[in-house]
């Protein structure tokens, strides 16, 4: 397993700044986020992608993954295609050397029943995927929606088109919350409401751990981000879950990015230490 780090603990601030402060914090690998009034530091739309790959270069990272979250059980709140935007962030990716989009299915209303949201999520996925393939970039799921959020949801979401090239992008806190942040037109909003009921991450993740290509590495107390150890869920359990199943891929240390930049900073240390400590300690 790699250690690396998300730029959007840094979303207050540029892209520049953010991939400084995760280079001297000693990290290898950045994600980048492309989720629109959420963080864009990252723009496929505008941003010219072989610069992208250039610019980390210049600070010495590699670009592991692109978060582009979308409403893929409806386009309810939205006004953008969906479909055609993680097309779109799955093209750049390719040229931009990144091999992962992470994605998510987003909000069910409250009167559609899960196997309507499945049967639109497999719909968009029947248009989306065949780009993934012809691009070899996977397409990860996290669990951030109602479905993915909830025991054997993420099964169900990887079982709809089988391909190589969808898989899970797991974050270790969102089922203890029941809950994920998103930008509306309403501003930023925990967009489930009252949440679904508080899973276990161990429950989420041990069904679907061979699926996972990359994590969301993160820590909370409640719904509250906090340096990674200091919070409630079970990293290390996660750690020796994943590193049984064969997971090689990048733990991305990750927040909301609400703290200033010196806070984050500082967390970041600590973060990338325990994160070290971590692996060290499945070598015995």
């Amino acid at each position: 397993m790699k250690i690396g780090c998300c730029s959007v603990n840094f979303r207050q601030y540029s892209l520049d700044e953010a991939m400084g402060w995760i280079s001297e914090g000693g990290f290898e690998y950045i994600e980048l986020e492309a989720n629109l009034h959420w963080c864009n530091h990252a723009d496929p739309r505008r941003d010219d992608p072989v610069k992208m790959r250039e610019k980390a270069a210049r600070f010495g990272l590699k670009i592991s993954s692109v978060g582009s979250h979308r409403e893929l059980i409806t386009d309810e709140e939205v006004n953008y295609d969906a479909v055609a935007d993680i097309q779109n962030a799955i093209r750049w990716a390719r040229e931009a050397g990144i091999p992962i989009v992470v994605t998510g299915e987003g909000r069910k209303p409250g009167e559609m029943s899960e196997e309507a949201a499945l049967a639109n999520i497999r719909k968009r996925l029947e248009k989306i995927l065949p780009v993934a393939e012809e691009c070899e970039v996977s397409l990860c799921f996290e669990p951030h929606g109602s479905i993915s959020l909830s025991p054997g949801g993420l099964g169900k979401i990887l079982s709809l088109v089988p391909s190589r090239w969808v898989g899970v992008n797991f974050d270790t806190a969102n089922p203890r919350r029941g809950n994920f942040m998103h930008p509306t037109s309403k501003g930023l909003e925990w967009m489930l409401g009252d949440a679904l009921p508080q899973s276990d991450e161990i429950t989420i993740l041990t069904p679907i751990a061979r699926s996972v290509r990359n994590v969301h590495f993160k820590d909370v107390v409640g719904k509250d981000a906090v340096c990674l150890g200091h919070g409630q869920v079970d990293l290390k359990g996660c750690v020796r879950i994943l590193h049984e199943s064969g997971f090689e891929g990048v733990l991305s240390w990750q927040t909301e990015g609400f703290q200033t930049a010196e806070e984050t900073r500082a967390w970041m240390k600590e973060s990338r230490q325990f994160m070290v400590q971590a692996l060290q300690a499945l070598k015995g």
